[in-house]
């Protein structure tokens, strides 16, 4: 009887030592029943879990006792948790075996697939090993919950971020050092400012590709990589990650997602966790981003994924959002739909021209129209300023919309009253519960109940104060001098900086249509100066100013 044998042992903080005397015991049970063992088939996967069968030394014993060759009679494997922590995996690689006519033994507990009992004591030690490593993970969540809760870093690296060890002078390990009890992290200065150059640069319109590059080209140290990454380098996707990192503005959130296996690919996904699991601390010192340049990321983010996505991953920019022409990406066929890109010219100086690309490559559509890239742009930003940034239609969707607003609260009379009434009870509950507490009767439960009242009261008072009619001017004094703000900065668009132009363009309008007329062509599109901003009475009454108003771009 010929034998290989195959030996796993979980992770690297446990004795590589264990693989040899795993061995060991094998080789000693071969010698005990006079068989052959071979040294040259001896299938080792170090520092790997049990709990899937994507391992590479499992996948070498078993195309080997599939093979034609057919090198070996039997496999010698110490215990059942050695070979697999799932009970489908054991099973299934028995049953794969047995069909290779190859004998599995597990040398400890005495079970052989050659026994007709095998099949019920695998099962049985299985569901050991399985319970084991349930009870194992329970635990180890236990343990990073205290910590996280004490305020310790629950691990993971994060650029930007070193980790500085916690000693307790009281308690000494065994070599009569300070005992370590956690760590925390610390501002790297260095990787810190590199983080708030990415962000600088993506506010200011540069697409991920680019920073990307222009970190590799400085050479500037990458985060470091993941285990067998051969050429380690700034990349978009790792770009994209940092940019809705939330560290970066001075907040601890873990919890956040739990790590789940595919059972067929057996590789770990990461599933979010519902909100209320989060646990959320705010750590002023770990801040690196201000919050007004971590707002205007996450705004151009929202406008990259909501106006640019084509198939991609979310958080990468399209080829049109980061085309170096103005208007790619916004200019639709008033026919068909498709985005018109550049069809002819491209390359050459002022020589680019637009077209629909469904009636150049399929003559799907009647749209022949090619319309030179520098007039196009000329005339959509002299439309603009004509059209829509005049102080005409500021005064007209200010005036407009206070009207509209004055009948939303004409007509939410009765809501408000029931609001208000709403309030009276809260504040008498509110009451109530605080005498408990102040008499000493103060459980979780109790507490609870308080708090929630107290925001449900704070809501419907910010809301009802936001209902009141007298404080209509003023919020119109507020939204005029927030679009004339806008104004500002749409008045110095330049075809010239294309990205940061489009960016711009991009917060207020989604399509610019483009359609053939009486042998030229009319230019239109929803148009929306307010993105960014949602103020709005509380409650149930809570509207945006969010497409406060459209208009003709030209026309």
């Amino acid at each position: 009887m010929k034998c290989a044998a195959y030996a796993r042992y979980s992770t690297d903080r446990q004795n590589p030592l264990s693989i040899k005397d795993q061995l060991r015991k094998c080789y000693e049970f071969a010698a005990y029943k006079g068989w052959e063992f071979l040294e040259s088939y001896v299938f080792i996967d170090e520092a790997t879990s049990g709990a899937t069968d994507a391992r590479k030394g499992l996948r070498q014993m078993l195309d080997a006792a599939c093979s034609r060759e057919h090198p070996f009679d039997a496999v010698l494997v110490d215990d059942t948790s050695r070979l697999s922590r799932s009970i489908s995996d054991s099973l299934r690689i028995s049953e794969q075996l047995s069909f290779a006519e190859v004998r599995l033994v597990f040398v400890s507990q005495g079970i052989d697939t050659d026994s007709e009992q095998a099949e019920i004591l695998m099962a049985t030690h299985g569901i050991v090993d399985s319970l084991y490593i349930k009870e194992l993970a329970k635990k180890t969540h236990r343990g990073m919950e205290g910590a996280a809760i004490r305020g310790f870093h629950t691990g993971g690296r994060c650029f930007g971020f070193i980790s500085a060890a916690i000693n307790d002078p009281t308690q000494t390990d065994h070599y009569g050092r300070p005992k370590i009890i956690g760590s925390r992290l610390k501002v790297e200065p260095e990787q810190a400012e590199t983080v708030r150059q990415i962000f600088r640069d993506y506010a200011s319109g540069l697409s991920l590709r680019a920073i990307a590059k222009a970190l590799n080209a400085r050479g500037v140290s990458p985060p470091m990589p993941c285990h067998g990454q051969r050429h380690p380098s700034w990349s978009p996707a790792c770009l994209s990650v940092m940019l809705r990192n939330e560290r970066y503005r001075g907040l601890e959130i873990w919890n956040r997602t739990r790590k789940i296996r595919d059972p067929q690919t057996g590789r770990r996904v990461h599933r979010e966790r519902p909100r209320l699991d989060w646990k959320i601390r705010k750590v002023e010192e770990l801040r690196i981003v201000s919050e007004d340049l971590w707002q205007a990321v996450q705004a151009r983010l929202a406008v990259v994924q909501n106006n640019f996505r084509t198939g991609l991953p979310k958080g990468l920019c399209s080829r049109s959002f980061t085309s170096k022409y103005f208007l790619s990406g916004l200019l639709k066929c008033g026919f068909c739909g498709g985005a018109l890109t550049i069809v002819s010219g491209r390359g050459m100086s002022n020589c680019g021209k637009y077209g629909c690309p469904v009636h150049d490559e399929r003559g799907a559509c009647s749209n022949a129209m090619r319309l030179r890239r520098i007039d196009i742009e000329r005339e959509v930003l002299a439309g603009l300023q004509r059209e829509v940034l005049n102080n005409d239609v500021l005064r007209f969707a200010v005036s407009e919309f206070g009207r509209q607003l004055r009948e939303r609260l004409s007509t939410g009379r009765s809501q408000i009253e029931q609001q208000k009434r709403r309030r009276e009870v809260l504040r008498v509950e509110i009451q109530n519960l605080a005498d408990i507490v102040a008499h000493g009767n103060a459980s979780k439960a109790l507490l609870e109940n308080l708090a929630k009242r107290e925001r449900e009261l704070e809501e419907l008072e910010a809301g009802l104060l936001s209902n009141r009619e007298e404080l209509i001017p003023i919020k119109l004094e507020q939204i005029e001098k927030f679009i004339r703000e806008r104004f500002m900065d749409l008045r110095h668009l330049s075809a010239e900086n294309a990205i940061a132009a489009k960016a711009e363009l991009a917060k207020h309008c989604d399509s610019i249509w483009v359609t053939p007329e009486n042998g030229g062509y009319s230019l239109s599109g929803d148009w929306n100066l307010t993105a960014g901003r949602s103020d709005g009475a509380g409650g149930q009454n809570r509207t945006g100013y969010a497409r406060l108003f459209r208009a003709a771009l030209y026309q």
